[in-house]
């Protein structure tokens, strides 16, 4: 049970490790806030992929047999993830499942998204009296509203080709494809400045709530 992080040359790569549907234990959440905090921190670093296991899927989400909340005297490190002041991309690179907390992660932490053919995305926790993650990931501020009522409402799984015409992902590849076009366009962010990036990521994030004078002051 564990989520590891690895670089090579530009690139960090985070990798989701337990059991065949990669579930998330609140463990796993603590080990991804450090990654990302060393992740973050690092100048010799330009842009994450965010995967799961070779073989498995990329997340059903989090472990059930844990509940859902953290435990007396731990913090909840979720909210301390999805607040983290992010300012370098993370390529999501999706094989099989991206369920409940899965999802999340793939709303809010990653900028890019490649999604294999077999790729099934979805919210299931309205089924389970846990909903909430579409006011978490601001869903209809990031898609269509109406796939956005679809998603949260169903609880159904939508397909690879659904999502991309949606506007969830970026692209459909074969599945065994997911992870080296994740990696290609890696390496296409990677040639550019840290700095350059920076500024990017700080304006397609702050820029679309300013007024256009507050983003051109910005810029």
């Amino acid at each position: 049970m564990t989520i590891t992080y690895e670089k090579k040359g530009h690139i960090g790569i985070f990798t989701i490790d337990n059991g065949k549907v990669n579930a998330l234990t609140f463990a796993m959440h603590d080990q991804l806030y450090s990654h990302l905090d060393e992740f973050l921190n690092d100048s010799t670093i330009k842009v994450g992929i965010l995967k799961g296991s070779e073989g498995k899927c990329f997340c059903a989400g989090d472990d059930l047999n844990e509940g859902d909340v953290y435990p007396e005297g731990q913090e909840d490190t979720t909210k301390k993830i999805l607040t983290l002041p992010r300012n370098k991309p993370i390529i999501a690179a999706v094989n099989s499942w991206c369920l409940g907390e899965g999802f999340v992660y793939l709303m809010m932490l990653t900028d890019i998204r490649v999604a294999g053919t077999g790729a099934r995305f979805g919210l299931p926790e309205i089924a389970y009296a846990m909903a909430g993650a579409s006011g978490a990931t601001r869903l209809p501020l990031h898609i269509p509203r109406v796939s956005a009522n679809w998603i949260a409402l169903t609880g159904e799984k939508i397909t690879a080709d659904q999502a991309l015409q949606y506007q969830l992902i970026n692209e459909v590849v074969p599945d065994d494809e997911v992870f080296n076009r994740a990696l290609e366009i890696a390496h296409m962010i990677a040639s550019h400045p840290l700095i350059a990036i920076q500024t990017e990521m700080e304006c397609l994030k702050k820029c679309p709530e300013m007024t256009s004078e507050e983003a051109i002051s910005l810029t």
